[in-house]
This record gives structure tokens, C-alpha cells and sequence, in this order.
């Protein structure tokens, strides 16, 4: 296959980044469970507080990759090691394209470490062949075995960190140019400390996942009391709970406290407190009991974009709900719209005002490469053939919305990007990009605002390779980037 070949020219190593990857291996060793049978954490007398975060080097070519780890241990400087019981817990990496998201939340007993193990039982990858253009998935199956010394002891003290655990997916998967890929995962690691007071914002736009914040958390609602509230995410190893005060906004279908309920779904924005607990910021229910949501990036629209859209495709990324089942990351799953449908738009970190046009998503304005959360106040409904084959669908949902959510590119600029300043940038996108494949394009023309946050207040020079994160439009045949955050690559 000529494509895959491609892949393996791309696939080249890069200098190293962090200095201690592989302590974020030996804290990913405490995660527990998958599903029903997360663990709920309090902070430990004992012990120390660390959110775990996981992100994805940029990676260009693929719409989707998940994988279950299985199991880990974390190896003392002395004694034996720490056995850690092995379940799935399911992690899907595009979605993480450049950004950290919590995996656990977990109580860390303090001593010194000197490594750690790491087994992942099994990969799913799904992307567009940029010849025949047809969507192609692939299971990789494991175990994927990794003895992981540290650098240098590592010591967990008193105060509450977070590690940021960067899987460099571009140089941990390569093909042999037959039609079959490898996996041998590489990780990068930094070091964060918890947010403390004063450092999140109810609308998500300063919240720092790098250093103890939670941007729009997805899960359901397991249990409330009058101060707080519990979420079970699909892709977490542990239960998460917040607290609320008098800073919380509630949105969506609520207004206040009392109308949270167990089962409902919701998207929580958060940070850690010094304590070590977390304080939500911003609690948006999206559906009620019962339903479900699944989110991902459209792969076809029927009819097409410019009539009323009566169903779409997309390869799931993320989802919620009793129905929603994990094994459905990076496979297709078909959305219903009707007249009912609501379509929305996320602007939590993205301001569209000042816009030399109307950013617009609805019926006839969805299209294929955006990416959405559709929300079903009913069940997916699974699909009655088997849905490993790709482009098959593993189920129907009816939306009652569909939201547009912020995505990431990865490219070069034109121009020189500098901090606080508003001005627009042609982005030329990656060779071998998914979103290349899927619509054809190869550029984007990005809008950055004066609010935008590009990453550690540095300008950028022209020719630069970065990566954007924002709302994506197709404005009369212009693809357009609304940025929320622009960091070099």
C-alpha cells in the first residue's frame, strides 16, 4: 500500500521533550478500573494528590486511536514492587491532539520510586487512505510490554502535582509497509503543581489542565449532595468529585445546584485546590437521564452540506451514557437530525465577535472534518451487524443537539504570531493530514483574536511550524479557524 509508506517517511524521530517522562508512567500505574467500577478518590491523609493528564503529540494522518491499558506496577527505590490490579480503562489520543485531559485523580503515598511497568492490551485506528479516499480502521493487538526505569529516583512530597503524559503517537506507530502496523509507545512527561485559588475562570478560558484544571470533562452524573457532585467519564480511571461554591456557573439545561441528578450528562470545567480537591468552575448538563453523547469528527453529511441534514457520520472520539460503549471509540457511529434538532456552538474559550463574517452551524452548515458532540435524550441504539469494518456503523443516535466543539491542526504559518494581537494567518497543513484526505483542503485560514492565548506569551516567527486549536467553519467554501490557542509544535 503506497500511503502506508508515506506514513513511514513521517514517522521520523524528534528530539526527546521533558526531562522525566517515564515518573508519569509510574502514576499511571495507580489507575484501577474502566466502566462501572471506577474508584472514587478523597484526598489522602496519607498520601499525596496528583492528576494524571494524557495528551497526543501532534499526529496528523489519523481520525482516531484508542487504546485499553491493562495493567501497571510502580517499583519503590526498595522493596517489591506495587501491584496494581489490571482492568481496561480506555483511552482515546486524537481528541488529545496537543492538550492534556485528566485520566485519574488519585492518591500518590509519598516515598521514592524508581520505575515502573506498562502493559496496553490492544489499539484502534482509524484514517482516510489519501488515494482511494475510503475510511480504513485497524485493530493492533497487544500486549504491549514497557520495563520502565527512571532517569533518577523520583520523590512524591507534600504537595499536590500534576503530570502531564504526553504519548508521542507520530513515532510510537509505524508499518513495516505491508499493510501492518506496530506499536512500541513512546512518552514524554512534564511536571505541574496544582492550580490553587484563583487560577480557573467560570468559562473555561484560563483553566490550565497542565497545571491541575479540567476543560469540559465528560461524564455522568453518579451521586450529589448538597456541596458536591460525582461523574464517572468513560475514559478515566477513577470516579471524580467536585466541589462547588459560590464560583460555579451552571448552564445548559440547569441553573442551579438542585437541578443536578444522578444519570444526567454533563461537561464539568474545574481545578485543583490546594488541598488537593477540585473545585468546579463551569457544570454544563447536556442531557438528561437515560440519554447519550458521542463525540467525534463527521466523515459524510446526507443529503449534503447545503441542504437540511437528515443523518451524519462520525468516527467516535469521546462519548457518555449507559449505551455508549467503550469498545465504540474510533469506529463509526450514525446521527439522526430532526426539525427538533438544535445546533450550537461551543464558545467557552472562543470569542466570534469582531468576525469580517458570520460564523454559522446548523441543519444546512454541518460539514464533513468539523468536529461535534451530538446529545440523545434515548440510547444509542446499537447496530444489529458487527461494526469492525470500517465505515460500518455501530449504532444510531437521535440528536436533540448537536454542539460544534473545538479541534486541533498542526501546520505552518505565513506570518509571524505574536501575543494579544489580532490578525489572520494561512495555516498549510501537514502532508498525509486526515483532513486533507477527507475534504481535500490543504490550507486554513485562521483568525486570531485578541483573546486568543498563544502558549507561554511568545511570539512566534513566520514559517514556523505550530498548532491551533479552535472552532472550524466552512465560510462559502473557505475553510476558517476561529483560534482559541496557538502553541508551537
Amino acid at each position: 500500500m503506497k500511503f502506508l509508506s508515506s506514513y513511514i517517511g513521517f514517522l521520523n524521530p524528534r528530539t526527546p521533550r521533558g526531562l522525566a517522562f517515564l515518573v508519569a508512567a509510574s502514576l499511571l500505574a495507580l489507575l484501577t478500573s474502566c466502566g462501572g467500577d471506577h474508584a472514587t478518590v478523597a484526598p489522602p491523609t496519607t498520601g499525596t494528590v496528583v492528576q494524571v493528564n494524557m495528551g497526543d503529540a501532534p499526529v496528523d494522518w489519523l481520525l482516531s486511536f484508542s487504546m485499553n491499558v491493562t495493567s501497571m506496577t510502580l517499583t519503590p527505590a526498595s522493596g517489591s514492587a506495587i501491584s496494581v490490579t489490571p482492568t481496561a480503562t480506555p483511552v482515546e489520543m486524537i481528541h488529545r491532539l496537543g492538550i492534556m485531559e485528566p485520566v485519574s485523580v488519585i492518591s500518590v503515598p509519598k516515598g521514592t520510586y524508581s520505575g515502573a511497568s506498562l502493559t496496553i492490551g490492544s489499539c484502534n485506528l482509524t484514517y482516510i487512505d489519501p488515494t482511494t479516499k475510503k475510511q480504513m480502521q485497524t485493530k493492533i493487538n497487544g500486549p504491549f510490554n514497557a520495563s520502565i526505569p527512571f532517569g533518577s529516583n523520583t520523590t512524591v512530597g507534600d504537595t499536590p502535582l500534576t503530570f502531564n503524559f504526553d504519548l508521542d503517537l507520530e513515532h510510537s506507530l509505524t508499518t513495516d509497509g505491508s499493510g501492518a502496523f506496530q506499536f512500541a509507545p513512546v512518552f514524554h512527561m512534564s511536571l505541574g503543581s496544582q492550580s490553587g485559588t484563583g487560577n480557573g475562570s467560570g468559562n473555561g478560558a484560563s483553566v490550565n489542565a497542565r497545571n491541575g484544571g479540567m476543560y469540559q470533562m465528560m461524564g455522568i452524573v453518579s451521586a450529589v449532595s448538597s456541596n458536591s457532585f460525582s461523574i464517572t467519564p468513560h475514559q478515566a480511571a477513577n470516579t471524580f468529585t467536585y466541589q462547588i461554591s459560590n464560583e460555579t456557573r451552571f448552564q445548559g439545561r440547569i441553573a442551579q445546584m438542585a437541578q443536578l441528578g444522578t444519570g444526567m450528562g454533563v461537561m464539568v470545567t474545574a481545578r485543583m485546590q490546594s488541598d488537593g480537591s477540585l473545585l468546579a468552575t463551569n457544570v454544563r448538563a447536556t442531557m438528561s437521564a437515560g440519554g447519550a453523547m458521542g463525540g467525534g469528527i463527521v466523515t459524510s453529511v446526507t443529503p449534503p452540506t447545503g441542504q437540511p441534514a437528515t443523518a451524519f457520520a462520525i468516527v467516535m472520539q469521546n462519548g457518555a451514557g449507559a449505551s455508549i460503549n467503550t469498545d465504540y471509540l474510533s469506529k463509526t457511529v450514525t446521527v439522526n437530525v430532526t426539525d427538533t434538532t438544535t445546533f450550537e456552538i461551543d464558545t467557552d474559550r472562543v470569542s466570534l465577535s469582531g468576525l469580517p463574517f458570520e460564523p454559522v452551524f446548523d441543519r444546512s452548515n454541518i460539514n464533513v472534518g468539523q468536529s461535534v458532540l451530538p446529545f440523545s435524550e434515548s440510547d444509542l441504539v446499537a447496530s444489529t451487524t458487527a461494526c469492525d469494518t470500517a465505515g460500518t456503523s455501530c449504532g444510531t443516535l437521535t440528536a436533540s443537539t448537536v454542539r460544534l466543539r473545538e479541534q486541533g491542526f498542526r501546520g505552518t504559518t505565513d506570518v509571524a504570531i505574536n501575543p494579544g494581537t489580532s490578525t489572520t494567518f494561512t495555516l498549510t497543513l501537514m502532508p498525509d493530514c486526515a483532513f486533507t484526505a477527507l475534504t481535500g483542503a490543504t490550507e486554513i485560514l485562521v483568525y486570531q483574536q485578541t483573546a486568543t492565548n498563544v502558549e507561554d506569551n511568545t511570539a512566534i516567527p513566520a514559517g514556523a511550524t505550530l498548532r491551533v486549536h479552535g472552532l472550524l467553519f466552512n465560510n462559502g467554501g473557505q475553510w476558517v479557524l476561529i483560534a482559541s490557542t496557538i502553541a508551537s509544535s
